[in-house]
């Protein structure tokens, strides 16, 4: 018994050090408990069996059943999970390429310059409900705003119905997404602005250096890091958000602008089957994992 005092004194200076807060982050980890990791590990377990409501059959342990038919015999699920490529990366890189001249442009001494960084942010905190709504009417094949102007510049000869076609669905998509998510980028970048000493970009301009080569030379390299975890953040963020898609076209026409998170919704609350919707859910948080891995190796290399 002797042996264990000891330990048991240990353990009383850990709690009387630390027990405070543990105590303070137990609500915390409560939560995450209960809301992250229970539905997450209860999302596998749903996904190993045969559970349909429209069936009839009840529930029934299946294997992985569920995965062999979405990876070999579903015809969708491969077209849909490029689309899901195409949404992520084709939102962050536009994103990227229209946060980071707006952030330069707000890091300068502008007038009314605070206005202007509340003004930019307006995209990124209206609800998406909301910007969906407006950007459909503005994409109306027959009232729509961008019909009216293009017309009138003369760009185009008849409407097009930009939700509806194949072609132009994706485009039309990508503008939104990039419009309502540029801000968040902008606002990163931004802050990693403010931490540049200007001491570095004068002696880059006093050594001879133009305006561009102190953005390649000096201002990107200092900004890798805010935009690698930036990057990051938005990829996942933005695999996991279908709102917009789901606004703006339902996943349709058809399937082709459906991505993996639209298409669970439809599996599981449409059609409720509710293994395959797990499964589906499944194979998007291993793909995305997958994907945040190749994220990290390919441009965290040199990243200090």
């Amino acid at each position: 018994m002797a042996q264990l005092n000891p330990v048991m004194r240990r353990r009383s200076s850990v709690w009387k050090r630390y027990g405070f807060g543990y105590f303070l982050l137990s609500p915390v980890i409560l939560y995450v408990v209960v809301f992250q990791f229970y539905p997450l590990f209860d999302t596998v377990r749903l996904s190993l069996y045969d559970y349909s409501l429209l069936s009839g059959r009840g529930i029934s342990f299946n294997g992985l059943e569920n995965y062999k038919q979405l990876l070999l015999a579903d015809a969708q699920f491969w077209p849909i999970f490029v689309n899901s490529l195409l949404w992520v990366l084709g939102s962050t890189i536009l994103q990227f390429a229209v946060a980071v001249p707006v952030a330069l442009v707000l890091n300068q001494k502008l007038k009314g310059r605070g206005l202007w960084r509340g003004l930019v942010m307006v995209p990124w905190v209206a609800p998406v409900v909301i910007i969906g709504i407006v950007w459909k009417w503005i994409y109306d094949g027959q009232y729509g705003l961008l019909n009216y102007y293009l017309k009138e510049l003369q760009l185009i000869g008849e409407n097009i119905v930009w939700l509806g076609d194949e072609f132009w669905v994706w485009p039309a998509l990508l503008l939104t997404s990039t419009w309502k998510g540029f801000p968040y980028i902008t606002l990163m970048i931004l802050s990693g602005l403010q931490g540049i000493s200007s001491d570095m970009k004068e002696a880059a301009q006093i050594d001879g250096a133009t305006a561009w080569q102190r953005f390649i030379h000096v201002t990107l390299p200092l900004l890798k890091p805010i935009m690698y975890v930036t990057g990051l953040v938005s990829i996942i963020a933005s695999w996991t958000k279908f709102e917009m898609i789901w606004a703006l076209t339902g996943g349709g026409p058809g399937y082709a602008t459906s991505i993996l998170p639209t298409y669970l919704y439809t599996n599981s609350f449409v059609y409720f089957d509710l293994g395959k919707g797990a499964a589906i859910g499944t194979l998007s948080m291993v793909l995305i994992l997958i994907i945040a891995f190749l994220y990290s190796r390919l441009l965290g290399r040199n990243i200090d």
